[in-house]
């Protein structure tokens, strides 16, 4: 090839391109056409990349990019760039990069995905799914160098606490350990190709990342936190990952983080035991450079210079390290103060995940003292305001919230008077929470604290108790209540004070509720009351804390806490049970995929997620249902290694599910889109078996839909190997022809060799289309066998069929059937026809690219001479055919087989 300006050989690439999808919708796999064109894109590609590390076509605002760099009007105006835009636009894609090492089989692969509809591929789960089961790892999608280096740090953050967690649970050899390692250590590897090194680092219980301090909310998502317990366990301040990192010291750093702090402390420490094992592309507690000095300045003429304080107004708004003005107008303000106040509190109940009340009062606390300092500077009267409002604030907050705030030290803030304004409130509010303690024992947050005056206009008591007379009592029973102590049946049952009971239970060691026998008595009854009176907050603590064990290393506790839970569930209105069940739905996931007994604790949390899924499927909630269904086919199909005993429960689970009555709902729904919720019942129904995909089988046959009939197929292609014999068993000379070809497509998608051999009659088959359906199914599945699978029809092949096999046969380079095509050249008719002419040339340029020295003396007579058998003379293009087969095989022979060609001639 010439050496072409690189660019413009790249806008030759996309024409290539496009020329070579276009070639694959039009002609057979295996035809000549297709085999030049996509030689010549490979070659292109190669050629490019071999000068730099990768080819690179991005869309952006609906113009194309090459290297990065928008195309000037005129080429972008040039139709197969317009058509790679609509390409790119169509797949929902950024960019495409062909990279080094690309593989001619893999660049073979992406051109027939991209050769199929854009709708057809997001029914198979998306291009980029599609791409990773085909092994193509050459060609990225959306591989942008700019990517967000700190976006994607996060994302390793997930991935490293998943590899931890695995190692703990899994043998070093499982499936599990080996992918997520492999994803951990690519990833990393990404970023610290483009920057000298990934750190992590610990500052004031923060995560930061490469010297940047997190956002609040990313502080606060689970995985984060995660690794801020692992550092602090360590006792370690940063850990760095260079350039040149291998997996097996990646290995080998996470298994000591899976192990326990102690242990690695009594054997030297992590950095000893690190050096041991010549992990020396992980560095410990480097030194990590935060830059704050624009933050230092802003607050500089305020005598304020926390550092604590500057983060935090900067992360409530990122702004001000812009406008220092605008911060000098907000300390002045006890408004906009108060704005502050209300902004961090959103921040600090934004987190993803279970909340944890403890943490959010520590955050809470730490906001009003921060704006305790920077108020300082406020007259009375501004100050009396601000404290007015947080109090109002912190008193009308979730009732397990003001429960854990009444621990925090609050009395200094603002004077004494944030106190007073809390307890104000309380005394004047009538809920879970609103009573302050009397002197008869009465308990409550806030009880008893009187930081104001007993003078104090605004804070009325009477005997100790807020808002009544000595000893009156506001509780909140079960639902039954008399005055003068109640009715027998109370009495019998005993008072059920709903605050005391969360009270006791937010008191509780954590993750100990199953070892007070007097609790868990009442636990079904607190949760009832906290869902009919919508207490959301003080429920999530209460669950929260109901499953804290059931996730720890200890099989006992696991089963005690487990048992504990299906018992509470067991005590509720079924309508409850569904409503308990879905709000600890993932975290119930989360265990079921943890845990390795198959107690009866499991089995019934198993049956409880089941019905789950029921309940979301009658109410069309397909989206939520499918993680459930992705759980219980993990653990079916070994995904997600577990035992026997799992597996069977997963699997019964999967057939329930798959009756008549959910297949038909979802078959409703996937046939008329009423919901517009097709792509969702869709992937619902591959994840219910064998019932269901009979019914799609069924169906493919039915309809006389052509979409409908392409996206049971792409269903069916999303079964894979499973669906295999289910399709094989339908073939059959009594079935339409549309139905045939469609069956032979799908054993072309997912079948293997065996179930190539099912297709072979169709070869003879009347319709032209089935048969060529038939010869790309066996052409792509056949293996070794496919060409006397395919020799075995040319019998009874037409001229033109018999071409198409004769492509299919070159292009799979059939070596076993070379004499075949050699006898089949050597029987001419005595009058041939054109076609009869144009199949004697795809015969020679078959056995060209076979490459088999076989052929030789054939093709030598052919091509050398003006007869064959001294008959009569070939067509001038049959001889031209032949000559270039002879070079072909030639090329393909070893260096010293010259004379091994005389000794065939002769």
């Amino acid at each position: 090839m010439e050496d072409l300006d690189i660019k413009q050989k790249a806008l030759e690439t996309i024409n290539i391109l496009n020329t070579a999808i276009k070639n694959i919708v039009i002609y057979p796999p295996g035809s000549a056409a297709i085999a030049s064109t996509m030689d010549r894109l490979y070659s292109y590609l190669l050629d490019i990349v071999d000068r730099i590390p990768s080819l690179v076509f991005a869309e952006s605002e609906k113009n194309i990019l090459i290297f990065g760099n928008v195309l000037p009007k005129q080429d972008q105006d040039k139709p197969y760039v317009k058509t790679l835009l609509q390409i790119l636009t169509g797949f929902g894609i950024r960019s495409i990069s062909f990279n080094k090492g690309l593989q001619k089989e893999e660049l073979a692969q992406f051109v027939d995905l991209m050769s199929m509809k854009p709708e057809a591929v997001m029914l198979l789960g998306g291009l980029a799914r599609m791409m990773s089961d085909k092994k193509i790892s050459h060609i990225v999608l959306d591989q942008i160098k700019g990517l967000d280096v700190k976006q994607k740090a996060l994302e390793i953050i997930t991935v490293f606490n998943t590899a931890i967690k695995n190692i703990r649970l899994y043998p070093p050899t499982s499936t599990s350990i080996v992918l997520t390692m492999d994803k951990l250590h690519s990833n990393i590897l990404e970023i610290v190709d483009q920057i000298p090194s990934l750190v992590y680092a610990e500052s004031e219980k923060n995560i930061l990342i490469c010297g940047e301090v997190l956002l609040q909310k990313d502080q606060e998502k689970p995985h984060v936190k995660t690794l801020l317990q692992i550092l602090t366990g360590f006792n370690i301040k940063s850990v760095s990952f260079h350039k040149g990192l291998q997996i097996e010291e990646l290995g080998q750093f996470v298994d000591l983080l899976s192990m326990k702090p102690e242990t690695v402390i009594a054997a030297g420490g992590l950095s000893k035991m690190m050096a041991d094992r010549n992990i020396s592309h992980i560095a410990l507690d480097q030194k990590v450079y935060v830059a704050v000095d624009q933050a230092h300045q802003i607050v500089a003429g305020l005598d304020v210079t926390d550092e604590s304080i500057t983060r935090f107004f900067l992360n409530i708004d990122p702004a001000l390290a812009e406008d220092p003005s605008k911060f000098q107008e907000i300390i002045k303000d006890p408004d906009l103060l108060f704005r502050i106040y209300q902004s961090g509190v959103s921040q600090a109940t934004s987190s993803e995940g279970p909340v944890n009340y403890s943490e959010l009062s520590d955050k809470i606390e730490n906001t009003i003292a921060l704006l305790d300092k920077v108020a300082a500077h406020l007259g009375t009267k501004d100050q009396k305001l601000l404290s007015e409002r947080i109090g109002s604030s912190i008193a009308s907050m979730d009732s397990a919230v003001v429960s854990q705030m009444d621990s925090k030290k609050l009395e200094h803030l603002f004077g004494g008077m944030l106190m007073q304004y809390i307890v104000n409130e309380l005394s004047q509010k009538k809920g879970a929470y609103g009573r302050s303690a009397s002197a008869s024992g009465q308990t409550g947050p806030f009880a008893g604290r009187d930081s104001a005056s007993q003078d104090d206009p605004m804070v009325q008591r009477s005997g100790g108790q807020p808002g009544g007379a000595a000893g009156q009592t506001d509780s909140f029973t079960d639902g039954t209540s008399s005055e003068g102590g109640g009715d027998e049946k109370t009495s019998q049952k005993g008072d059920f004070d709903l605050q005391e009971a969360v009270s006791t239970l937010l008191q509780s060691d954590e993750g100990a509720i199953s070892l007070n026998a007097s609790l868990m008595a009442e636990l079904p009854r607190v949760i009832d009351q906290l869902i009919k009176q919508k207490e959301e907050q003080t429920l999530e603590i209460v669950l929260q804390r109901l499953v804290e064990n059931m996730f720890s290393d200890d099989a006992e506790i696991r089963a005690r806490e487990s048992n504990a839970l299906t018992d509470i569930i067991a005590d509720l209105p079924q309508e409850q049970q569904t409503e308990l069940t879905e709000r600890l739905s993932d975290r119930l996931m989360e265990w079921i995929r943890c845990e390795t007994s198959a107690t009866p604790a499991f089995e019934k949390i198993c049956d409880h997620m089941k019905n789950l899924v029921r309940h979301r499927i009658f109410r069309g909630q397909f989206s939520e249902t499918i993680p459930i269904l992705d759980l219980f086919n993990d653990i079916c199909f070994g995904t997600l290694e577990k035992n026997d005993r799992i597996c069977d429960i997963a699997s019964g689970i999967i057939r329930d599910l798959a009756d008549e009555e959910h297949i038909a709902v979802l078959f409703k729904e996937f046939c008329s889109n009423e919901q517009n919720k097709q792509v969702e019942s869709g992937r619902i129904l591959v994840k219910l078996g064998d019932t269901a995909l009979l019914r799609l089988l069924d169906d493919l046959r039915e309809t006389h839909d052509s979409n409908e009939r392409m996206r049971i197929m792409h269903l069916v292609m999303e079964i894979g190997s499973r669906a295999i014999p289910y399709v094989r068993s339908r073939v059959s000379d009594d079935e339409t022809w549309y139905y045939l070809r469609n069956l032979a497509y799908l054993l072309g998608q997912i079948g293997n060799e065996e179930s190539a051999a099912d297709l072979q009659p169709l070869l003879r088959h009347k319709d032209q289309r089935v048969k060529l359906e038939a010869l790309k199914s066996i052409y792509r599945t056949g293996g070794a066998k496919r060409g006397q699978m395919l020799t075995s029809a040319l019998n009874d092949a037409d001229d033109q069929f018999k071409i198409n096999i004769i492509e299919a046969i070159g292009s799979a380079k059939c070596a076993d059937v070379v004499d075949d095509l050699v006898d089949l050249l050597k029987t001419r008719p005595m009058i041939a026809t054109a076609l009869r002419n144009q199949l004697e040339e795809k015969i020679c340029m078959a056995l060209g690219s076979i490459g088999s020295a076989a052929a030789i003396p054939c093709l030598s007579e052919i091509a050398e001479s003006g007869s064959f058998l001294r008959l009569r003379p070939y067509p001038e293009k049959l001889k031209v055919a032949a000559g270039k087969a002879l070079v072909s095989i030639r090329k393909k022979q070893p260096a010293d087989g010259a004379a091994d060609y005389k000794k065939i001639r002769h």
